[in-house]
């Protein structure tokens, strides 16, 4: 089975793709703060494309918040690089009993949960903002973007 007609019917969705423009725009920026220090990922772009797709999409608060959770989750894609980074030392590190090696992989899961929860809960801030903005000021109209 081609995987052409799911990307398909992704696309032909509005959610879908004003999420993936501004998951994408953030993540070259979310990715390069974890490059540049090595330990941190900044949220800061996250919030931002947020604030496009809330902008962006007019919709009611059920389906803003399904763009900002798509947006949160895909702007998020460098904190399971961080958690891997984290899962290697973890298990490599030779001086640490198993059982502690154990317990260090459980919390680097919860760690990655609560990563990828914190970057939608800052996506849907910013969509709500930007959602208000677009009600306050007016939208521009995207083609491809119907509502």
């Amino acid at each position: 089975m081609s995987r052409t007609p799911i990307l398909r019917t992704l696309l032909e969705d509005d959610a879908w793709r004003v999420a993936l423009v501004a998951g994408v725009a953030a993540l070259p920026f979310t990715t390069a703060s974890y490059v540049r220090t090595g330990t941190e990922i900044d949220f800061g772009p996250v919030f931002y494309a947020g604030l496009l797709a809330g902008y962006l999409y007019e919709s009611g608060s059920t389906d803003r918040s399904r763009v900002a959770t798509r947006v949160g989750c895909i702007s998020a894609l460098p904190v399971l690089w961080q958690c891997s980074d984290m899962v290697v030392f973890a298990l490599t590190e030779t001086t640490s009993p198993p059982w502690l090696r154990a317990v260090t992989v459980t919390f680097v899961a919860g760690f990655t949960v609560l990563g990828v929860g914190m970057a939608i809960v800052v996506a849907m801030i910013g969509a709500w903002i930007g959602d208000w903005l677009g009600g306050t000021v007016g939208r521009i109209r995207v083609p491809g973007v119907g509502h």
